[in-house]
């Protein structure tokens, strides 16, 4: 299970220990090499990131995007296979014991407004956020989906370093 702590980072499965948002490249790449094969990767506007496969799940890392800040950034989650999950993620990526690819779309909205510990603010201020699947028409002329098909669950989840983003609650 790979915990998501606000403001501090990941504590990761199988005791392989916390990804903590301002480790170095090196660190949070040997953090991450304990589970699983790490790859380097680009993304335009981080200094650098990688990315590493454990489960269903692709585990991605990003860091020096920010000026004076060349450590950790960001971590996301994102579901392998088919672009629309139709099934519960193989493994848990939980926020406040919630599993965010455990449970239908709703069922997570539902808990995690319930439990919010600031309802005032949104998610993506405390450094969460959830990326719903996006559903196309499919090519010209095909049937329209039935509903019983349409995605269920999300299909990443990225938690953010402080620094980016708004930190209004004291």
């Amino acid at each position: 299970m790979f915990t998501l702590l606000p403001r501090v980072g990941v504590e990761l499965p199988c005791g392989a220990g916390t990804l903590r948002f301002g480790m170095s490249e090196r660190e949070a790449q040997w953090s991450v090499s304990t589970l699983a094969d790490v790859r380097e990767g680009w993304v335009c506007g981080w200094g650098w990131t990688f990315e590493a496969r454990y489960g269903d799940l692709t585990i991605s890392a990003c860091g020096g995007g920010l000026p004076g800040e060349p450590g950790l950034e960001e971590i996301g989650f994102g579901r392998q296979g088919d672009p629309v999950p139709a099934t519960p993620g193989d493994v848990p990526v939980v926020w406040h014991d919630i599993d965010l690819f455990g449970y239908p779309i709703p069922e997570v909205e539902e808990a995690l407004a319930a439990f919010h510990p600031h309802p005032e603010l949104p998610l993506q201020e405390l450094g969460l956020r959830l990326d719903r699947p996006v559903v196309t028409a499919g090519p010209p002329g095909a049937a329209p989906r039935h509903p019983a098909t349409e995605p269920r669950y999300l299909v990443a989840a990225r938690l953010s370093h402080p620094a980016r983003h708004r930190s209004p609650v004291r």
